[in-house]
């Protein structure tokens, strides 16, 4: 079976996909959050791939530009004032006095105090909330992550080594040859039902390493043949904005 996919290191545009889909019929670039994507018919080539992604890098250059202006517009600035929930908990921001950011998470509740005699709208202060947050998320996949995943994979029959989490923003999970699972904390943005496809798809590679026709059909009968339909509902989704 041809490989479907191929990862490489762009100069410019740094991790670009190459994937080869059936439906295809000519190449075309898509710039996304998650990163650079070049489909192809499958009689299409890798090099022939390559060389066309290099006569279009000045496209994708100003495409990349203008999705992290969006992104800069839709992130959220975070005030005392800001209403925010992560994927089970409301966050609160408390101005302290302190030199420094400090976290307390307990069940429904983050609490991210703050130094109150900095400006809030600080840039740097921002990051450290952010990351604050990511803390947070990150509390939250492992609560959710493995069981959720052991479950689904008990459910359908399939078997999986082990379970990583990762802080991963460049892809939302993967499988690797001996079937071990990584998932993204940023899973925790996602509605539960886009949780539970980007987990089956993940498990659904622990029996098609590839794209082909097999996994989607697999993949389809495990979603109730929604594959698709979520598949696209994901693009709606980044693992960047918030």
């Amino acid at each position: 079976m041809r490989t479907s996919q191929k990862i490489i290191r762009h100069l410019h545009l740094g991790t670009v996909t190459l994937r080869k889909l059936r439906q295809s019929r000519n190449m075309k670039i898509s710039v996304r959050p998650e990163g650079v994507l070049v489909t192809m018919p499958l009689y299409v080539s890798f090099g022939e791939a390559e060389g066309f992604l290099d006569n279009h890098t000045d496209w994708a250059l100003q495409a990349m530009k203008r999705l992290v202006d969006k992104k800069a517009k839709a992130q959220t600035t975070f005030t005392p004032d800001t209403e925010f929930g992560t994927y089970s908990r409301k966050v609160q921001l408390i101005p302290a006095e302190r030199h420094s950011v400090h976290v307390d998470i307990r069940p429904g509740l983050v609490e991210i105090y703050y130094p109150a005699a900095r400006q809030i709208n600080d840039p740097a202060l921002q990051a450290t909330i952010r990351k604050a947050v990511e803390h947070a998320w990150r509390v939250e996949a492992h609560e959710v992550l493995p069981a959720r995943l052991q479950q689904l994979a008990a459910q359908h029959g399939l078997y999986y080594k082990k379970l990583t989490i990762r802080s991963s923003r460049t892809c939302w999970g993967s499988c690797s040859p001996d079937n071990s699972i990584n998932l993204s904390l940023h899973l925790m943005h996602l509605p539960d039902h886009l949780i539970d496809y980007i987990i089956l798809h993940e498990l659904c590679h622990t029996v098609h390493k590839n794209h082909g026709d097999a996994f989607w059909d697999l993949l389809d009968r495990v979603t109730q043949k929604k594959a698709r339909e979520y598949a696209k509902q994901l693009r709606a989704h980044s693992t960047r904005i918030y």
